[in-house]
């Protein structure tokens, strides 16, 4: 991979009580960059991608490296909140706040202690445009998130989380709660954003992986398994558990 890394994950273990769920993870997140995780459920790849911005710390023991910027941010002494403002995460169910649509997107930037309202103004509405939102619902910024459906939160997600400007955006199933005219239109919008952001995405969808992801990490049992174009992985893969997964045989 000559692409520049993001974020590079070294010797990374996660373990629950003595139950070791991840083991001696190695992989490299090339920058503005799609990179998708996928594999059967319980192989890891979710818990990887909550401990790439310490979402882990109180649930598990997290052990090795994970680099960004040159800065070892697996290290008990880092700033977590700041790992958080760059390395940004969309879960799985929407999860709008009891607020306004206009509060929702300024959330991170008030507990920064942003108050100029004309950097709120423009922060809201940049990070709705880039979620591919703005259009939808610029002339009802005061009205309840909650009142939106569920496409229309996620995209929320996504601004709210876009409007602290992160360099990397972590995704766990974004899509999997959203019915497939929604799931179109946030893979759209995760295509215009990688000119952006880095982004890294778990996901169960084979399908959005080979439609969405520049790259692909297979894992299988709490190991990387393979890494790779993800052309290559699902057109050629390299290693016969990656075929056996793509093919159905298990999973």
């Amino acid at each position: 991979m000559t692409e520049q890394a993001a974020l590079e994950v070294k010797n990374l273990h996660v373990a629950y009580g003595a139950k070791q769920v991840v083991q001696d993870v190695s992989l490299k997140f090339p920058a503005r960059q799609i990179t998708a995780m996928i594999g059967a459920s319980g192989s890891g790849k979710s818990t990887v991608l909550r401990s790439l911005n310490r979402m882990n710390d109180d649930l598990a023991t997290v052990t090795g490296t994970i680099n960004f910027h040159g800065l070892n941010i697996n290290q008990p002494d880092v700033n977590v909140y700041r790992v958080r403002q760059r390395i940004g995460m969309v879960f799985q169910q929407p999860t709008p706040f009891p607020l306004s649509i206009y509060e929702n997107v300024i959330y991170g930037l008030r507990l920064a202690g942003e108050r100029d309202r004309r950097v709120l103004d423009q922060r809201v509405e940049e990070s709705l445009r880039q979620a591919a939102l703005w259009d939808e619902v610029k002339d009802q910024l005061k009205a309840s998130a909650l009142a939106l459906s569920g496409g229309q939160q996620q995209r929320l997600c996504i601004a709210r989380t876009l409007a602290v400007r992160p360099e990397i955006i972590l995704m766990d199933e974004p899509t999997s709660a959203l019915d497939p005219v929604s799931t179109s239109q946030i893979e759209e919008t995760l295509v215009q954003l990688k000119e952006q952001f880095t982004i890294i995405m778990v996901t169960h969808n084979m399908q959005q992986a080979s439609r969405s992801a520049d790259w692909t990490a297979f894992m299988h049992q709490g190991r990387l398994v393979e890494f790779g174009p993800t052309a290559q992985i699902f057109m050629n893969p390299q290693e016969e558990q990656t075929a056996d997964y793509l093919s159905g045989k298990f999973g």
